[in-house]
């Protein structure tokens, strides 16, 4: 059989078919088999579906094919399995009762899993506006703000699929990745698809990149936000992880690309775009390179929150917003030279943007008098912009309470703790999400980055209790006083020994305050 008509002559949900390109089935009557569905986890197999047991990372080194009975066992109709080194070959078939499974190997499976996803779906990619935004900081709200400035304009429906959830906006759905499975994000964009839903914008992140996630997923425009110190337990060190995030704006399908030009990290993308392909589109923003496409200068900050000059085009727009923190401009210029380039009026994109409110966990405002803050910054990068950025609002003094997780980089721990030594007036050390480390251990890793001994530090306390410590600081603050609680954001738990246990920073802050002030 000619492989390369294999997709014209069965259905697309046919194994020839999904595997076009990727097996040789010179044996083809020996597969005539089609799925009702197609899962990486056992656990979520049903009759008639195709199970995919890809080799596990270097770090998990779990195999799926550890999987493959209990799939078999749940209805899946066959395999395709990973080789690896360990792992060379495997039967033709299994036998489970009556049935015969076949068992695939497909080389490369993690990898190509998407594009096999993509077939099964019928490309739902096709026909959707993908917009892949990366970078270490400022994805979710970048997504938020652009699904946002979309309702306003036309109450047109956008889908996200980020750290917040996926769905369409204002209906998501939570998530436990940043970037889903290559098939599940196949599913989600099949069922956009379904809901007549024109536009989506997700989170792609350096693992997804990396595990292959989102192959298959044909992205029309892609976004770089900025490159810092983050997931190096999983990377090895930054360049690895600048090469996760360059792949991005490798991919055939981008035609648009929008980068920050206050990002060093930028013009290796400039460049490298422009000699692998030179049709692709780049488009720049920054406050502090004029010649960029989008630029903001006049940057002010009040109490209600930043305004800026935008600069486009041989024009100037006033724009003003509700938004805190100097670092929100980079994530606003990113969603409006996106929104531009796709053919938005600019007017009607601004007038959108200074409607726009905070994203849930991200520089949220949760009280003004005194002012308190919430925010995800659980990286050295993120903390300074966030501390930075609240600097600029403060009269008094600027408090921040922060940890950091267990079981993750532990480099950044001391360098963190320089950062709040640097801009903060007060420093409150305290636990975050501690894993399976001892929350003491993580803790004096911080006070190690401390430039003076923590015995001569007068304004640097320890309180490994998180509720307790945000409660103590909320007690003291004066009317101008700013605290930022950083790290968590918008999470709801607190994760301590494979145990999520259920706590929020925002219901701390909010139980304080109803309570009268009166502690918690």
């Amino acid at each position: 059989m000619n492989t390369q008509t294999a997709l014209y002559q069965y259905p697309h949900n046919h194994l020839i078919s999904l595997l076009d390109g990727f097996v040789d089935f010179s044996a083809s009557e020996k597969y005539d088999l089609s799925f009702n569905g197609l899962s990486l986890n056992s656990k979520k197999v049903h009759e008639g579906f195709l199970f995919f047991a890809c080799a596990g990372s270097e770090k998990s080194r779990h195999h799926g094919i550890a999987y493959a009975g209990e799939a078999i066992n749940s209805g899946a109709s066959c395999v395709l399995w990973e080789p690896t080194s360990e792992l060379k070959t495997m039967p033709l078939t299994c036998h489970n009762g009556e049935r015969h499974v076949p068992l695939i190997r497909v080389e490369d499976l993690h990898k190509k899993a998407g594009e096999i996803a993509a077939r099964f779906y019928q490309h739902p990619g096709h026909r959707l506006t993908v917009t892949g935004i990366t970078g270490t900081n400022g994805k979710t709200s970048t997504i938020h703000f652009i699904a946002q400035i979309l309702s306003f304009i036309n109450n047109t429906a956008c889908a996200l699929i980020g750290t917040l959830g996926n769905g369409l906006y204002g209906q998501l759905q939570d998530s436990s990745h940043t970037t889903p499975d290559a098939i599940t994000m196949q599913s989600l964009m099949a069922d956009f698809v379904k809901q007549q839903v024109k536009t989506l914008v997700m989170e792609v992140s350096s693992h997804a990149l990396s595990q292959g996630r989102v192959n298959g997923v044909e992205f029309d425009t892609a976004v770089f936000t900025n490159l810092s110190r983050d997931h190096l337990d999983y990377h090895g060190d930054m360049q690895t992880y600048g090469k996760e995030k360059l792949k991005l704006f490798q991919m055939a399908s981008v035609k648009n690309c929008a980068v920050n030009l206050d990002d060093a990290f930028s013009q290796i993308i400039i460049d490298n775009i422009k000699k692998i392909n030179t049709k692709k589109t780049i488009v720049s923003y920054s406050k502090k390179d004029f010649k960029a496409d989008y630029y903001a200068d006049n940057i002010m900050f009040n109490s209600s929150g930043v305004a800026f000059t935008l600069h486009l085009e041989g024009k100037n727009f006033c724009v003003n917003t509700q938004l805190i923190g100097d670092f929100n401009i980079d994530n606003l210029l990113a969603s409006i030279a996106v929104l531009h380039r796709q053919g938005y009026k600019i007017t009607d994109i601004i007038t959108a943007v200074e409607k726009i409110t905070t994203v849930s966990g991200r520089m949220e405002k949760v009280n003004e008098w005194p002012l308190v803050v919430i925010d995800y910054a659980h990286t050295p990068d993120a903390l300074e912009k966030s501390l930075s950025a609240l600097k600029s609002h403060t009269k008094g003094e600027l408090y921040c309470i922060f940890g950091c997780g267990g079981d993750r980089d532990k480099g950044k721990r001391p360098l963190m703790a320089k950062v709040a030594e640097n801009i903060a007036d007060q420093i409150i050390v305290t636990s975050d999400n501690s894993r399976n480390e001892s929350a003491q251990d993580i803790i004096d890793d911080i006070v190690s980055g401390f430039e003076n001994s923590f015995s001569d530090q007068n304004n640097v306390s320890i309180e490994p209790d998180r509720k307790t410590a945000i409660a103590n600081v909320l007690a003291q603050l004066m009317t101008d006083d700013t605290v930022l609680i950083a790290g968590k954001g918008h999470e709801v738990y607190q994760e301590i020994n494979d145990q999520r246990i259920p706590f929020s920073d925002k219901a701390v802050v909010a139980d304080f305050y109803n309570s009268g002030k009166q502690g918690l």
